[in-house]
């Protein structure tokens, strides 16, 4: 009886050993190694302040950053190039699909943030509103003066989706390659409206976006009951400013890696107070603790 005692404290102690050893495991591979994150960017601000104070919690860690249009951030996670993305959207059905076909891996989306699509102009310009109707009137018309920060971005997906306006591979847009130069040829083109993410200059204590708005001006959307809306944050928390579009982090690494860590950290309180302090409207609302003495 004695040596079958035995016998089972041995497998027991054994498996307990094995079990603590992948716990072990499991928190390194949680708290290092290196990750490429395909970003969309317009995103870049939030992506880069959220990346640089999870490194500084888990400094074993690297988060390189791929800026790349929404489009091409989504091609790259569904076919195994990247495991994870920041895009304005999650995967459709289809995509979805393909991705579990491929790598027999289902996408975890969390909705980190709530960012707009917005209108800027040169602040020596005599535009000073939008009317929603002329937006979608004269926003793909042969002489249109709008420029977007890029085509198939995350901007002009969500002015797509906003508008209900079909997808037209064949359409013809003035677009640059990031937003930085949609603001210098808005500036110096005053009939020229720019259409860039809110994130490029919703943080206006950064002395880069106070240079920038030295130059540009975001313009309100008049509603459609003649109401001008700015994209403020409470306008983005109650869905009014009417291109209010979402952050979301997709997760395809089909473990609990880096990527699930980042993801965790993002939504948590920590995360949330970055997106806040980005001037961006948080998705998770955590209620402020005071405690009265």
């Amino acid at each position: 009886m004695s040596k079958i005692i035995k016998f089972y404290s041995v497998v027991l102690l054994a498996a307990i050993l094995i079990n603590c050893h992948k716990d072990i495991k499991k928190k390194e591979n949680y708290r290092k190694g290196k990750l490429t994150l395909a970003i969309d960017p317009s995103f870049l601000n939030l992506g880069n302040a959220l990346v640089d104070v999870f490194h500084s919690s888990y400094p074993e860690t690297h988060i390189s950053l791929k800026a790349e249009v929404e489009d091409l951030a989504i091609a790259d996670l569904v076919n195994g190039k990247v495991k994870m993305a920041i895009v304005g959207r999650d995967l459709t059905q289809s995509e979805a699909q393909i991705l579990y076909n491929k790598r027999k891996i289902k996408c975890i989306p969390a909705q980190i943030a709530c960012d707009a699509t917005i209108f800027i102009t040169s602040v020596t310009s005599d535009i000073d509103k939008i009317y929603l109707n002329d937006i979608r009137q004269n926003i793909f018309s042969s002489d249109s003066k709008f420029v977007f920060d890029n085509g198939n971005s995350s901007n002009y997906n969500n002015i797509l989706r906003k508008l209900n306006i079909q997808q037209d591979k064949n359409r013809k847009l003035i677009a640059f390659t990031n937003s930085n130069d949609v603001i210098d040829f808005v500036s110096n083109n005053k009939s020229h409206i720019g259409i860039i993410g809110f994130d490029v200059l919703s943080d206006q204590s950064d002395p880069k976006v106070k240079n920038l708005l030295k130059k540009v001006k975001i313009l309100p959307v008049v509603d459609s009951n003649d109401k001008l809306v700015f994209p403020t944050v409470p306008n983005l928390r109650e869905n009014i400013y009417p291109f209010t579009k979402r952050v979301f982090l997709l997760n395809a690494e089909g473990d609990f890696l880096i990527g699930s860590s980042f993801a965790r950290f993002s939504g948590s309180q920590r995360g949330q107070l970055i997106v806040t302090r980005a001037g961006l409207q948080p998705y998770y609302l955590y209620k402020r603790r005071v405690e009265v003495h």
